[in-house]
């Protein structure tokens, strides 16, 4: 890694969606970064992504790449046990988009990995930095409404087709994580987990989960947890769907009010009663106003990791709960199948 003289050299693996829409036009953009090529198994894919940005170089395998800094890790999760330790092998640091890994076994030895190296490795939870989220934290660090009792967290709406017939990478049931808990609930729960406070890989124990599976792909998720916060533990529920419309958002109950935290960096924050009768809307400077200003704001943070060592808030440690947590989700359904199965 450069002292800072020098712009940092960054690398792309993976020419999605979220690497053309989110992260360069961030990354083009900072004056002390450059980015100087893109890999993806689909070389016209890198090429066409690599054209719209102007960066010159373009690969179809990581062996081929020149040296960077910092490589960004946007390829399907069910890819990342391939990707993330030949990136680490090469001495470069690692920014990985969610979710992180498959299981926290996964998740451990990359951190390993990159600590035994001395190298960095963060993790692209965004939604961290959303406005909603940002001020909700604020204002349960600083106890204003009191202890927490429990907490309701929904993301869902009701997708026409399942989509099945098709051959992308999210079609893949072990590509895309499994389904909808890892590829969507991976926000939410880190989003909660990270308002709580709770980001080890032990804050949280699974009491209930169950999954709706279409051909090997989950598309719709709900379970119950027992987060543990330095006031004692939290009980959440969570339920992430692609085939029900649901009253989206984070509710925090308190002794006499519920905190509302919207999901998108645009939506409110909003104090409510028991009944759900508005309070009053709140409006604080923390957090980003904007997906692109929440880009530009972890990659700040992240390259600041780089340069001095110092963990970020997306220290890749710090989203320990969120993989653990989905993992046991995981299991515990699978294994409560397997039972049912054998009662038949």
């Amino acid at each position: 890694m450069n002292n800072g003289s020098a712009p940092t050299s960054i690398g792309i693996v993976g020419a999605g969606v979220v690497t053309s829409g989110a992260h360069l036009p961030v990354l083009v953009n900072m004056p002390e970064v450059t980015v100087d090529w893109i890999c993806d198994r689909s070389l016209g894919a890198a090429k066409a992504v690599a054209k719209s940005y102007g960066i010159a170089k373009t690969f179809s395998d990581i062996s081929q790449c020149p040296d960077v800094d910092v490589v960004l890790v946007a390829t399907p999760v069910g890819s990342r046990s391939a990707v993330v330790p030949a990136v680490l092998s090469r001495g470069w640091h690692a920014f990985c988009e969610k979710p992180f890994a498959l299981t926290l076994a996964d998740h451990e030895a990359y951190v390993g990995q990159a600590r035994a190296a001395n190298l960095q490795i963060g993790v692209g939870q965004v939604r961290r930095y959303a406005k909603p989220t940002a001020s909700a934290r604020a204002i349960i660090e600083r106890g204003f409404l009191g202890p927490i009792q429990r907490v309701l967290a929904a993301d869902g709406f009701h997708m026409r087709g399942t989509g099945r017939s098709g051959a992308g990478w999210h079609m893949n049931d072990r590509t895309a994580g499994g389904g909808v808990l890892a590829e969507c609930g991976s926000h939410l729960i880190d989003q909660v987990l990270y308002l709580l406070g709770a980001t080890g890989a032990a804050s949280a124990s699974v009491r209930h989960c169950t999954q709706r599976v279409h051909l090997g792909l989950e598309l719709a998720s709900s379970l119950v947890a027992d987060v543990a916060t330095t006031a004692g533990p939290v009980r959440c529920s969570f339920d992430v769907s692609l085939l029900d419309d649901l009253c989206n958002g984070v509710f925090i109950e308190f002794p006499s009010s519920v905190l509302r935290v919207g999901l998108a960096f645009e939506e409110t924050l909003t104090l409510v009663t028991k009944d759900g009768d508005l309070l009053t809307e709140l409006v604080m400077p923390e957090g980003a106003a904007s997906p692109i200003q929440g880009f530009y704001l972890e990659w700040q943070d992240f390259l600041h990791q780089c340069r001095t060592g110092e963990p970020s808030v997306v220290d890749a440690a710090t989203v320990a709960g969120t993989t653990a947590l989905i993992d046991k989700a995981r299991r515990m359904e699978q294994t409560e199948w397997r039972d049912q199965r054998k009662l038949a």
